[in-house]
């Protein structure tokens, strides 16, 4: 198959199904590069971008908003503020631990990206399978 056919069918299921499952897959990676103590020159773009974007994104998806613009931009203040609150959470109880918080943060995407994977069906239309 050339690159001038495409299958629909395959590329309407990335559109939705392909961002959430990109999403998912950087929290293990994010955890990996701490948990394996990675280079500090390796490490630290990746779990940043991660700790900036990704929770809020995941949160912010599940409001459908039209504008790509808008997500992005109230996802990354929805990470921000995630953030946050993992951390005064943590040293609240006393528990201060940033692997520990990167962790929690992946565990908040992984639960808000999930019914984003479930699969939907079409709408019916109006008056259809009423039985009148």
């Amino acid at each position: 198959m050339n690159q001038t056919t495409r299958d629909p069918g395959r590329m309407r299921w990335w559109r939705w199904y392909g961002p959430p499952l990109s999403l998912l897959m950087c929290g293990p990676a994010a955890l990996a590069l701490v948990a394996f103590d990675a280079p500090a020159e390796l490490r630290t773009v990746p779990v940043l971008a991660y700790i900036v974007v990704v929770p809020g994104l995941a949160g912010v998806r599940l409001l459908a908003l039209a504008d790509r613009r808008d997500e992005l931009l109230l996802g990354i203040g929805l990470s921000l503020a995630l953030g946050v609150l993992v951390a005064q959470v943590m040293i609240y109880m006393d528990a201060w631990s940033p692997a520990g918080g990167l962790a929690a943060l992946v565990v908040l995407a992984s639960l808000a990206l999930a019914p984003q994977l479930v699969p939907r069906r079409a709408p019916r239309p109006a008056g259809a399978g009423d039985g009148s």
